[in-house]
């Protein structure tokens, strides 16, 4: 069994330059920590782990923009939280500010670790060596989850337009001013990375480190976003073939807000601090905003104890998101932040094959889930556009609160309503088209750095 280790030195250096950096321009790496001082399997591990701590969690702000919630009673005491689930400029560039520097730090330390870990000796008679391919393949997963991330927030669509701008490709450590990647130059070189990491056999006995399975995960997204079916769906079938038999059950899904290691989980960030506690205006009292009430799930449903807290608010009982939420209310420890799950491989599959024509398979497959957890199938007649667009509104269900639903809004150019109170009409409407879809570049790395642009309708304050 692989023990966690214990933070080190170079977690407290790391975290303490990474802070103060305004861009992806980072300083010399012997200003994290002794450069010959990561030669052990052990260092390289304590190092690795500083750099799953840097990932950045955003998950509550990417649904607050997304379609998971409505504005409650109290989402006037927070102006802030109410202009970002409006959409205003203001607050979505202070937004991508804050993520682009959090993701290109993560980077950054991966970097690090990648730099140093040729100097890392495996001792005679250990199976060190297989310990530092696998350090190897996860540094490389992390990095391409936080570039993939980047791309799909800072970028357009990729059936936009692949030879558009996407992101800015780090290729050292240290400084270094590149132009912005076209988005298909980014896709392959995520693709690269993930299928260097798929090839290495890594099955960690924990949640908290990126497994092969994981790797497999994002090519998956990745090629669901790059709109190649047949690759989304060949990889999502190989993890569904390979999920453990409790992954897709209803005693599954409940060990997923649990804070034991669960087999169930693909790949789950460990944690030690509060999590999900803004959306909670005072425990008596309620919470900024509830569930859209198009992601509310039937009764009878085994998810739904889970997914939905029920509270008095303003005379009614409303629907609160349940998930970490309602670990937070009950007083119940968060030691996972869920990151990849089976269920997302299971969609995946379901989306590609109704896009590919294999319609009875792809309502087989979502049926059998929903059945699984005691939900209403999908309709047999429904198919063509409306079986798709049917999956993609379970998914939304499915991960409700979990920062996932904007990404494939986003992808499928559905327009978004922004609802008023308790959800019960739309206030206005997110066109498809609109700029803001894709994030500003921030202003540190285009005022320095000529070669980079940002993108239209935000403006350039050099």
């Amino acid at each position: 069994m692989r023990l966690r280790p214990v933070i080190t030195r170079y977690l407290a250096s790391l975290l303490l330059v990474t802070a103060s950096s305004c861009s992806i321009n980072i300083p010399p790496p012997d200003l994290y920590s002794d450069p010959d001082a990561i030669t052990t399997v052990q260092s390289a591990r304590s190092l690795l782990t500083s750099c799953y701590l840097l990932y950045p969690h955003y998950e509550y702000e990417l649904s607050m923009l997304g379609n998971d919630f409505c504005p409650t009673s109290l989402s006037g005491k927070n102006v802030d939280l109410q202009n970002l689930y409006n959409w205003q400029d203001k607050d979505i560039s202070k937004l991508a500010t804050d993520v682009w520097l959090a993701y290109y730090n993560t980077i950054a330390s991966c970097d690090v670790l990648t730099e140093r870990l040729p100097n890392v000796v495996a001792a005679d008679g250990t199976d060190d060596a297989a310990e530092v391919a696998a350090i190897t393949a996860e540094v490389k997963t992390l990095k391409a989850l936080c570039y993939l991330q980047l791309l799909r927030l800072y970028a357009p669509a990729y059936d936009e337009g692949a030879e558009a701008d996407g992101i800015v490709i780090k290729s050292q450590v240290g400084l270094e001013f590149p132009a912005r990647s076209s988005v298909a130059v980014c896709t392959d070189f995520i693709r690269s990375l993930l299928t260097e990491a798929a090839a290495t056999a890594n099955a960690p006995s924990q949640n908290g480190w990126l497994s092969q399975h994981a790797a497999v995960y994002l090519l998956a997204e990745l090629e669901l976003y790059a709109g190649n079916w047949t690759a989304a769906l060949a990889y999502a079938q190989q993890l569904l073939e390979a999920a453990p038999a409790t992954a897709l059950t209803a005693q599954g899904y409940a060990r997923l807000w649990e804070p034991a290691s669960f087999e169930g989980r693909l790949f789950a960030f460990n944690t030690a601090t509060t999590y999900y506690a803004g959306i909670e205006f005072d425990a008596a009292e309620g919470d900024y905003f509830a569930l859209n009430p198009a992601l509310l799930l039937s009764d009878g449903d085994a998810r739904k104890p889970l997914n939905e807290y029920p509270m008095e608010m303003a005379g009614a009982t409303r629907s609160l998101l349940g998930k970490y939420n309602r670990c937070n209310k009950l007083g119940q420890t968060i030691a996972y932040i869920d990151q990849l799950r089976y269920a997302g491989a299971l969609f995946i599959a379901a989306e590609t094959l109704a896009r590919t024509g294999q319609e009875a398979e792809a309502r087989q497959l979502v049926n059998d889930y929903l059945s699984a957890m005691g939900a209403t199938p999908i309709d047999a007649h429904v198919s063509g556009t409306a079986l798709t667009e049917a999956i993609l509104q379970e998914k939304a269900k499915e991960f409700a609160g979990e920062g996932t639903n904007w990404f494939d809004l986003k992808r499928t150019h559905t327009a978004l309503p922004r609802l008023n109170r308790w959800g019960v009409a739309t206030a206005s409407t997110v066109k498809p088209d609109d700029y803001r879809w894709s994030w500003p570049i921030p202003s540190a790395e285009y005022k320095y750095n000529e070669a980079v642009t940002q993108n239209d309708g935000w403006p350039i304050n050099r």
